[in-house]
């Protein structure tokens, strides 16, 4: 069964979630101590890895599923939000007012699952024991906007135009599809 905020991603979008089998978060949670919050998810597992709009592009494993080892291969994409962390925090320690919060690997801090092509983040603030708990934060030209839902109901949010912050997130181009998958 879909769950319902996938299928408002797929009925805006024009797409349908593909059919089969889930990767395997499970184990991916064990090798790597971290889970991430269903709603994300559930979105790779029907979507796989691509860009909203013309602008934003998932944090996503690649390749989706380490076969030899029997995980989801999350190792590159955590890597990544290690790296992008480590920058942020130069930055906060340089200019501490402009950077509000932890990064990722720091306990509570900022994990992203996302960039634009303008320098666009989005992040889940990864400060409660239950990642469906978890908050997004968007950086957009050094401002932060805090979003208390998931990151599926943020992209459709930016999808309809209900938050004038995020409109220009995915930029949506006339004529070409609300979602590009990585082929």
């Amino acid at each position: 069964m879909v769950r319902d905020d996938i299928a408002t991603f797929a009925r805006i979008a024009g797409v349908a979630p593909r059919a089969g089998s889930a990767l395997p978060w499970g184990e991916s949670r064990t090798a790597f101590g971290l889970e991430l919050p269903a709603d994300y998810r559930a979105f790779i597992d029907g979507f796989g890895a691509g860009t909203v709009g013309s602008r934003l592009t998932l944090s996503t494993p690649w390749p989706l599923h380490d076969a030899e080892a029997g995980i989801t291969a999350l190792r590159a994409m955590l890597d990544d939000a290690a790296d992008t962390g480590a920058l942020l925090r130069g930055l906060r320690d340089e200019f501490p007012a402009a950077f509000p919060y932890a990064f990722h690997p720091e306990p509570g801090g900022l994990l992203g699952w996302a960039s634009g092509v303008g320098g666009e983040q989005c992040f889940w603030l990864a400060e409660a024991s239950d990642p469906d708990a978890w908050p997004v934060v968007v950086w957009d030209k050094a401002d932060w906007r805090r979003y208390d839902m998931g990151m599926v109901a943020l992209l459709i949010r930016a999808l309809t135009k209900g938050d004038l912050f995020l409109d220009d997130l995915v930029a949506p181009a006339p004529d070409r599809p609300l979602w590009h998958p990585r082929r």
